[in-house]
């Protein structure tokens, strides 16, 4: 290389620099090499000093020509300094008449690259050591590198994710990306919880900072990421957010429940003594009224005066205002269950609608030790056209030697029975209506 600079040809780019002056700035344009004739010079990266050179014929901005990129670093002259700077457009043709000069580079570069590659490796098993999990990305964020806690905490080894884009990683891509954004933009955030997809289906929740790699021109080279599992911690917070989100109303309310129980309970065993007394005297009313009904009709049925039994109906209506009492209908039965009799203030003359029809399709339930049966039975009227439920009671009419030869049926209002008593039908069927 020595009798390359000494070349009488190679006069003529022979350029010198004083001690102090620039070669060229990193972040330029200029491609132009230089060759080192005598002197020292000094290679700075960032404004940092990172080499020093005064070895002569050595190569200097190779790199820029021959990747076609803006200068990556500066250079200046530490002392006095004599250069052959060889033009842009000339190096091809200085190259194809000095090989050695191609293989000059060809050597430079290669222990560059041993360099490199001896200390990516130390870097590697030195960040394989360590807890946390190191995502080295590009400038388009693609992975680089990563170490062994990396593939552990993502569940993919090496060969899965060389290239892989780093926000596919991530649960939430426009989360990750406004992360990124933030820390390009110069804000303050410097570590982020985000959740990560896993192999396995779960999800991991990883705090995350992140460092930029820019160049001298404040450009971005790449990225640094630097993440911890926190799955654990963020489970537990979760946790104990729940409990105490629901821990303070629950308390308050279980302390409310307790003052209106404390305050309530002699109001609602008042109020179950009130209820229990008024279904007493229903049940007393009912069957009251069920015999003095039975008593009056014996004559008019032995004599077949249907006519009486409907008067007898109407004058209980009149006299006993059954209406306190949830009662709206009376029907009368032959030992067939068809409609001889039948009367309801509340239906009038609709009434004699039901005369003539059959129960023997309705079911009697009840217990055969009493004499009485109920009914749920559905009904049309104007306001039902389709039938509305009812509910009924049906009592015996017996002869002396103990046969059936009537039914004497109870119509109920059963809104008027809940409200007033509150009675329903569960209710209804264990009251023992059983006559004396």
């Amino acid at each position: 290389m020595l009798d390359i600079i000494n070349k009488p040809d190679m006069q003529k780019y022979a350029v010198s620099f004083a001690a102090g002056e620039t070669l060229f700035v990193q972040g330029d344009n200029s491609q132009d090499m230089f060759l080192l004739v005598s002197g020292q010079i000094e290679v700075f990266k960032d404004d940092k000093k990172i080499a020093d050179i005064a070895e002569p014929a050595t190569t200097v901005g190779e790199m820029s020509f021959l990747l076609k990129t803006r200068r990556t670093a500066t250079v200046k002259a530490l002392t006095d300094v004599k250069t052959i700077m060889i033009p842009t457009g000339q190096i091809t043709e200085i190259m194809q008449k000095y090989p050695a000069l191609v293989l000059h580079i060809a050597l430079k570069l290669a222990r560059r690259l041993e360099e490199t590659t001896r200390i990516m490796h130390g870097l590697r098993e030195f960040s394989d050591q360590l807890p946390d999990a190191i995502i080295m990305a590009d400038k388009d964020r693609r992975i680089l590198s990563w170490n062994q806690a990396a593939e552990k905490l993502h569940g993919r080894n090496w060969q899965q994710m060389k290239g892989y884009p780093l926000a596919d990683l991530y649960q939430d891509s426009r989360a990750y990306e406004q992360f990124v954004f933030d820390i390009q933009s110069g804000n303050s955030l410097r570590e982020k919880e985000l959740a990560v997809k896993h192999p396995d289906g779960n999800t991991r929740f990883v705090s995350t900072s992140t460092t930029v790699l820019f160049d001298g021109h404040h450009n971005v080279e790449g990225f640094i990421f630097l993440s911890r599992d926190v799955t654990k911690s963020k489970d537990l917070e979760m946790k104990y957010k729940r409990i105490k989100r629901w821990l303070a109303p629950s308390i308050a309310f279980l302390c409310l429940l307790v003052i209106a129980l404390f305050f309530s309970i002699p109001y609602f065993s008042r109020g179950n003594r009130i209820l229990d007394y008024k279904k007493e005297v229903f049940e007393n009313r009912i069957i009251s009224d069920s015999q003095n009904i039975t008593r009056d009709l014996a004559e008019p049925l032995k004599t077949g005066n249907l006519a009486a039994v409907t008067g007898i109906m109407q004058t209980f209506f009149d006299n006993e205002t059954p209406d306190r009492f949830g009662i709206k209908g009376i029907v009368l039965l032959d030992r067939n269950k068809k409609v001889i009799s039948a009367y309801s203030p509340e239906m009038g003359d609709a009434v004699a609608a039901i005369i003539g029809s059959s129960y023997s399709g309705i079911k009697f339930r009840g217990d055969e030790t009493v004499a009485h049966r109920l009914l749920t039975l559905f009904r049309a009227d104007k306001e039902h056209p389709m039938g509305a439920k009812g509910v009924e009671i049906a009592y015996e009419i017996r002869q002396e030697n103990g046969e059936i030869t009537n039914w004497l049926i109870f119509q109920l209002e059963m809104e008027h029975l809940d409200r007033e008593y509150g009675i329903d039908t569960k209710i209804l069927s264990r009251i023992k209506f059983q006559k004396d």
